[in-house]
């Protein structure tokens, strides 16, 4: 059996910087990415002398990798007769690497270092060299830069390449285009920002291999398998070669005939992290206590725990609610109930359903986790338990077939 705890990593936060607005600018779904006003406070000092840029793979450099044996021609062939937009692909690549150029001219011209590194060279040799680490793409770039920094010192400031095609809630400039970087950097080697400091999730196993094999999913899909094919004979014998992570490891004495291993991992998860079966029709199947509760047998999906930064993401959108539901059970509270409520304004509906959805979400600071167990079983086997809620710590026993813990980072 292995054992999941997880617990808010406190003593070492994520800092990025938040803008001060050049107007009023009200946070948005909890998150303050740009400040409207600023504090009295001592001001914010951002004088790098090396940054480390994480820069994404693209789409095409990821068919190229995966291609790596056909010409351009027949690529754009396969692409093509995929229902993949060839061209579309290049040109964002090449996009991505114009402003990959214009981040690494604008240091340059402020005195600043920088080396350029992928995810196959973000090591800790590479993230030790920098004096802080710049993410280039979205926020799944982002998430990955964060996820091996191992102090608070060492700030992480994410650069939305792709203005147009992401998002990038967690990254800088949102989505402003490569024109307004210089002042951007700027305004922060100019101290015109505050620090804001994510809160991570830190995960210790316990177990009697310890950890256990480690795949990269990203590295994974290279190699062109599907996940299910652990499961077909023919095809067991080609699964790529997983690599063990560096971990720190001591020993539990659990009996006199018998040690435990126990392995704090050596990534820290600023967004969420999923415990399940491999194979999504399986039932997982675990034992699961809440801070100091007693430890109760669950059966569902699976289980998803983050922090006030992963609180918008997986987490809100399993949890939300939409208006034809909160339509439905005013309609069944006025019926049951027999009072009069307002289901057929639309404007009330939609104002309650908001207000439920805005309490999901909490800020990225607060040092705590929130939990949901995603489509429980609740039988006379299992009793019905909370589905969702906040912790400080939470334990996972896995009685799973081959269930997997995912630490969830996409851009």
């Amino acid at each position: 059996m292995i054992v999941f705890q997880f617990t808010q990593a406190a003593t070492t936060p994520i800092a990025s910087p938040c803008l001060a607005a050049q107007k009023n600018v009200q946070p948005v779904n909890g998150h303050v990415s740009m400040m409207s006003t600023r504090s009295g406070s001592e001001k914010s000092i951002f004088q790098p002398k090396k940054v480390l840029i994480l820069t994404k793979l693209t789409r095409y450099e990821f068919e190229k990798k995966v291609h790596d044996d056909v010409s351009e021609t027949q690529l754009e062939k396969i692409l093509n007769r995929r229902g993949s937009n060839y061209n579309r692909l290049l040109k964002k690549h090449e996009l991505h690497h114009q402003y990959l150029q214009k981040i690494s001219e604008e240091l340059s011209r402020a005195g600043i270092e920088s080396r350029i590194v992928q995810r196959f060279d973000y090591t800790s040799e590479a993230i030790d060299w920098a004096d802080a680490v710049f993410s280039a793409g979205g926020d799944g770039t982002f998430l990955m830069a964060a996820s091996k920094i191992h102090n608070r010192d060492k700030p992480v400031i994410g650069i939305n390449t792709d203005p147009e095609g992401s998002e990038g809630y967690m990254c800088l400039m949102r989505k402003d285009s490569q024109e307004h970087f210089g002042a951007t950097l700027q305004r922060l080697l100019n101290g015109d920002f505050q620090w804001l400091f994510r809160q991570r999730i830190r995960i210790t196993v316990t177990g009697d291999n310890g950890v256990g094999d480690s795949v990269e999913l990203h590295d994974q899909q290279l190699n062109r398998h599907p996940s299910t094919s652990r499961w077909t004979d023919n095809l067991r014998s080609q699964s790529p070669e997983r690599s063990q992570p560096k971990t720190s490891r001591k020993r539990v004495k659990t009996s006199p005939s018998k040690e435990r291993i126990t392995v704090e991992l050596p990534v820290l998860a600023l967004n969420e992290v999923f415990i399940g079966e491999s194979l999504s029709s399986r039932v997982s199947y675990y034992e699961i206590q809440i801070d100091d509760e007693k430890m109760l047998k669950q059966k569902s999906s699976g289980l998803t725990i983050c922090t006030g930064t992963g609180s918008t993401s997986w987490y809100f959108n399993i949890n939300k609610l939409t208006d034809q539901c909160v339509y439905d059970l005013m309609k069944i509270v006025s019926d049951k109930c027999n009072v009069s409520l307002p289901v057929n304004d639309k404007s009330i509906v939609s104002d309650i359903c908001k207000q439920f959805n805005q309490k999901l979400i909490f800020d990225p600071d607060l040092p705590q986790l929130a939990f949901c167990v995603r489509d429980p079983v609740f039988n006379a086997t299992f009793p019905a338990t909370r589905q969702r809620g906040h912790a400080t710590r939470i334990c996972v026993k896995s009685r799973g077939y081959d269930a997997h813990l995912v630490r969830n980072q996409q851009d």
